[in-house]
């Protein structure tokens, strides 16, 4: 069966080819709406907006009616943005990465995500040794309240429910899990 756009009829063996950057990201006169842009990097919205709020995207083209209009290059930096805030970038080291990116100058870009990632396993590497030397702490103390047996009445300072932890106090931020 033949295919019709507009009023060109195409022969069946004819491939239609797609001018979409990403499967089912409609591109209409290369202008997208938010949802069709947060939706091709896979992100809510909101997350867009956030982008435009402190600098990692650029303010769109509005319409009459006050919707957001993004030009093409939009979802090729969102995309960019995702991925990166994915490796565990941070918004400040992205915004100095997409200087060296701008979408031309691969070599440069690469270079510069590899010495922020080599950054980011630094960063890891230490905040696994203070969970260790936590976990550490916690053996020692779990010890202490096995080595007395609870007594009838707690202490005034509660020494006997929560013992002295040797060592420095380590800070720990919690993340939800998703």
């Amino acid at each position: 069966m033949p295919v019709v756009i507009g009023n060109v009829e195409l022969a069946p063996e004819c491939k239609v080819k797609t001018l979409d950057p990403e499967p089912e990201f409609k591109v209409y006169r290369g202008q997208v709406r938010i949802s069709q842009l947060a939706e091709s990097a896979g992100v809510p919205t909101s997350t867009v907006r956030y982008y435009e709020r402190v600098g990692l995207m650029s303010a769109p083209a509005r319409t009459a009616s006050g919707y957001r209009d993004y030009a093409d290059d939009a979802a090729a930096r969102l995309r960019f943005i995702t991925r990166a805030r994915r490796m565990g970038l941070s918004c400040e080291q992205i915004t100095t990465l997409i200087p060296v990116w701008a979408g031309t100058n691969c070599g440069a870009a690469q270079e510069r995500v590899g010495r922020l990632l080599d950054e980011k396993q630094q960063d890891i590497a230490e905040r696994i040794a203070e969970l260790q030397q936590l976990s550490d702490q916690l053996d020692t103390v779990r010890e202490s309240l096995d080595a007395e047996p609870p007594l009838a009445v707690c202490r005034h300072d509660l020494t006997c429910c929560v013992p002295e932890s040797p060592g420095r106090p380590v800070a720990i931020e919690l993340a939800p899990r998703h």
